[in-house]
């Protein structure tokens, strides 16, 4: 089984500009992301999909493997899907490139969950919320079924009754290569427009989309201030801090 990962990232982001080659202990920040693929172990290949030569000249110093992808996208796993008809694997994550702590051994244990539900062809790992999460429109949230199907998501739920059942949407996708490939060919419908949820292209098209639920998973950094309350938190972390020593060792 051939699983590799695909990386999109882009420069214009309105909130925090540049932020996924922001540099964390020197180092950009979409290089931390490749280099925990790469710790984990999971992968065959690693790949940096963008729109930016900015991105791509950034990151040839780290040998980073880079796709040039066209100027507009109407999110990063339409961006993946223009060129992974290109690549052979069998199973493709998609990690985004403003999840820089995201912990190696958690990528890990999801390759272990997708191999036990084979029949399935779109997984969407989910975290517990934290203090604040549910009334952030930053956060994405989801609600599955009892089979762990998800049936919807939200910014802010109006369904009172679902709140203790919310999972938090993390950025990891997972997908067959057959879906995929056609992903963009999906119409794009009401909810993903107006919600700006790519997993609704999904939903909306009728695919399933299966959770897997790892606990404590870091968000994604969306502004200046979230970057700098996350390292002073991974910073007092023994588990994230023999990550970085992994990171530093890993040669250009």
């Amino acid at each position: 089984m051939k699983i590799v990962a695909f990386i999109p990232a882009r420069l214009e982001s309105k909130r925090f500009p540049n932020k996924v080659i922001k540099p964390i202990y020197n180092i950009p920040m979409i290089e931390h992301v490749r280099r925990r693929a790469i710790i984990s172990g999971a992968f065959d290949e690693v790949y940096i999909v963008t729109n930016s030569k900015v991105i791509q000249k950034k990151l040839k110093k780290y040998n980073a493997k880079t796709i040039l992808t066209k100027n507009k996208h109407f999110n990063g796993t339409s961006r993946v899907s223009e060129i992974s008809k290109n690549y052979n694997f069998d199973y493709a994550f998609i990690l985004f490139g403003d999840e820089p702590f995201i912990n190696p051994n958690k990528i890990l244990k999801c390759l272990t969950e997708i191999k036990k539900s084979k029949k399935d062809s779109v997984f969407n790992v989910v975290t517990n919320l934290k203090l604040g999460d549910v009334k952030s429109p930053e956060i994405v949230k989801s609600i599955q079924d009892s089979k762990g199907y998800i049936k919807n998501y939200y910014r802010i739920s109006k369904n009172h009754n679902a709140l203790n059942r919310l999972k938090k949407s993390s950025g990891i996708l997972i997908f067959k290569k057959k879906i995929l490939d056609e992903y963009k060919l999906l119409d794009v419908k009401k909810k993903e427009r107006e919600e700006k949820i790519e997993q609704f292209r999904l939903l909306e098209n009728k695919i399933l989309v299966k959770s897997i639920y790892i606990k404590d998973i870091h968000p994604s950094v969306n502004t200046k201030k979230e970057l700098l309350n996350l390292l002073s938190l991974v910073s007092k972390d023994k588990k994230e801090i023999n990550i970085f020593n992994k990171i530093n060792k890993i040669e250009n």
